[in-house]
């Protein structure tokens, strides 16, 4: 068996991202030799199921080189019901993505290349994973983990219109000009939340819902400053109604995460969260399209060993 497991996406096989991704993997064959072995997916799930099956024939250390979408489902195939598989085996992130949002909150190198050389020194620790209960299509009931970002809103009216070819493809520009486009047309809508068991409360006419282990979403954008991400909590944000014009003026305060003093956001920290909404309100994990609300999330406190 390899000493380390690296799930790749399929798209680093083609095109520009084959450029980039065969520095990487030149990089990867002289630091580990024959004892890396590279799996590409073919497909949407394919990340989790290969992760799953390395783990269950004894895998001790995985990689995921892609973008968060990659990164969320190979820690998929980690979870089941709520119950790592295999808690001794660690995740480490080669970023390869359009956002590479969980890669900044962790600290590791940006560049592909950089990241596999900085494999044989990096640390072991333990992470929080949230692990979430939703409605997903057709009105069944879904269950997933997430590392980086959950948002209920605006977040998941974006996912769902780049999915359909509707706005700009997933990179830095495209995300952030999506944002701003999503923003302004998007219908607020009124959200009950219960905050670690209290009643719940009303929100009021709300853009968006962030629950947050990580402290960016959207190519760089700081939508969490204060996440920590193995502290057994979630930052909790709701953005509420702002005008159209009030969001353009501050829409540098959003991107540079200087925006939960203001009035119009509420932001607090929990374990768990219960949300729902009378309308369909989308949700996205990892700036992945699953369902919608309702939805409950709780925090898994140091559920998963990464190497960063």
């Amino acid at each position: 068996m390899s000493d380390l497991l690296v799930v790749a996406h399929g798209k680093l096989q083609h095109g520009s991202a084959r450029r980039s991704w065969a520095r990487a993997e030149l990089r990867l064959r002289e630091v580990f030799g024959n004892r890396v072995e590279i799996r590409y997916t073919a497909g949407g799930g394919d990340a989790a199921h290969l992760a799953r099956s390395a783990l269950q024939s004894g895998a001790d250390w995985l990689a995921a080189a892609g973008g968060d979408g990659t990164n969320h489902e190979v820690v998929n195939g980690f979870f089941d019901s709520g119950r790592n598989i295999r808690p001794s085996a660690a995740l480490s992130f080669i970023p390869c993505g359009s956002g590479n949002d969980w890669a900044r909150t962790l600290g590791i190198p940006m560049t592909a290349p950089e990241a596999v050389a900085a494999l044989p020194n990096s640390a072991l620790r333990r992470v929080d994973v949230g692990l979430v209960f939703f409605s997903s299509p057709g009105g069944s009931g879904g269950e997933r983990v997430f590392l980086n970002v959950a948002e209920a809103g605006a977040g998941g009216v974006l996912v769902s219109r780049i999915e359909a070819g509707l706005a700009l493809a997933r990179s830095g520009i495209g995300y952030r000009l999506g944002t701003v486009a999503v923003a302004l047309t998007c219908p607020r809508r009124n959200l009950k939340i219960a905050i670690d068991g209290a009643p719940a409360i009303d929100s009021g006419p709300a853009l968006s819902l962030i629950v947050a282990g990580g402290r960016y979403f959207g190519a760089g954008m700081k939508c969490a400053p204060s996440a920590c991400p193995d502290d057994g909590l979630f930052e909790v944000i709701v953005i509420g109604n702002f005008g159209n014009w009030e969001l353009l003026r501050k829409i540098p305060r959003f991107f540079s995460g200087t925006y939960l003093s203001d009035p119009k956001v509420f932001h607090c920290s929990a374990r768990t969260i219960e949300a729902s909404s009378d309308d369909q309100v989308l949700l996205e994990l990892d700036g992945e399209l699953v369902g919608a609300l309702p939805a409950g999330f709780r925090v898994l406190p140091g559920a998963l060993s990464v190497r960063a």
